[in-house]
């Protein structure tokens, strides 16, 4: 079974869910795009991705989860759906509780409102732990997406909540490496700030997510966003999967394909990537082992992605006696 970990669905009905923002702040500049989850499922099922975890897209939809539970709910058993809340809304809280109890809900996404430097309180404000404590107590996940811009002091707010919170699995999305998104990169041209990528062979994944090394609930999810930079920098993608492998394991990490991001994305670059991110589309791949992936997911660190049963054993190509020098790895029966 593959199983995509971060998948973005966006009606063309404006009418029934129409665009909004986050609470106060412009958003990053984003294409309007339109994939529906009826174009979703089919390409799942051409590519042979079983399940998915649908994921709120806060820059067009802001707070309004109402597309993203609709669509999972149409398709019951086939997606988790992740949503978005105000963690400084005071009724954030209730909210969480009504949707984890009459939703397929797989976890919440805490997003900046703003685009600014220092400002954590949307993440770790005392009303936003109220958010967390329940998430904790409905044995939720909770993915927080930082920017390049944010990403020094909301790294160091999230170390602190995570060693709070020890029982609640948290997912670190894109890896929550400084590799700004494609909207961030505009906004940061528009502002005319100059962005670098740190390459091989550490890549930066020492200073940036050292913090967490020890906690062990701090899961992160590497997808396209971290490979395009890369790319764009002149770096080997692959290479940056094996040294996160090496520095946290692979069961620390997993793969999101978002293939909304870029409409016909698994038409242009073949079968995606598995959860458990050993492979990488479209280019040279490094080898994460099937000994390193079939032990970190199975057990306890299957809990990192909601799924109606835990995470199956993975396969590659290499351990099959496949020749070549890449390895092919999914989430296999």
């Amino acid at each position: 079974m593959i199983f995509d970990t971060h998948a973005h669905v966006l009606s063309a009905d404006r009418d029934t869910y129409p665009f909004s923002t986050l609470r106060g702040g412009a958003r990053p500049p984003v294409a309007a795009v339109v994939y529906p989850v009826e174009q979703l499922v089919a390409d799942m099922d051409e590519h042979g991705i079983s399940q998915a975890c649908l994921v709120q897209r806060a820059t067009l939809y802001g707070y309004d989860n109402s597309y993203l539970l609709d669509a999972a709910a149409r398709h019951p058993g086939r997606f988790a759906a992740v949503a978005v809340l105000d963690a400084q809304d005071p009724a954030s809280p209730a909210e969480l509780e009504r949707l984890g109890a009459q939703q397929r809900l797989g976890g919440l996404r805490l997003v900046a409102p703003r685009l600014t430097e220092n400002d954590t309180s949307w993440l770790d404000s005392p009303q936003a732990l109220c958010l967390w404590d329940v998430a904790q107590r409905a044995g939720l996940r909770v993915a927080v997406i930082l920017y390049r811009r944010n990403h020094a002091a909301g790294s160091a707010a999230l170390a602190g909540l995570a060693r709070r919170f020890t029982e609640l699995p948290i997912i670190l999305d894109h890896c929550a490496l400084p590799h700004p998104s494609t909207p961030e990169m505009a906004f940061a041209a528009s502002e005319g700030i100059a962005y670098t990528i740190v390459g091989g062979p550490e890549f930066g994944i020492d200073a940036a997510l050292g913090p967490f090394a020890d906690l062990p609930h701090v899961r992160f999810k590497v997808t396209d966003i971290n490979f395009d930079r890369l790319n764009g920098a002149g770096q080997d993608s692959a290479e940056f999967v094996r040294a996160l492998a090496d520095r946290f394991g692979a069961g620390r990490f997993g793969m999101g394909f978002r293939c909304r991001a870029k409409p016909g994305a698994l038409r242009r670059k073949g079968r995606p990537p598995a959860a458990c991110g050993g492979r990488i589309v479209g280019q040279r791949t490094c080898c994460v082992p099937v000994g390193e992936c079939s032990s970190a997911l199975r057990g306890p660190n299957s809990r990192w992605v909601t799924l109606p049963r835990p995470l199956p054993r993975c396969l590659t190509q290499r351990a099959r006696g496949v020749g070549g020098g890449g390895c092919r790895c999914c989430l296999a029966r």
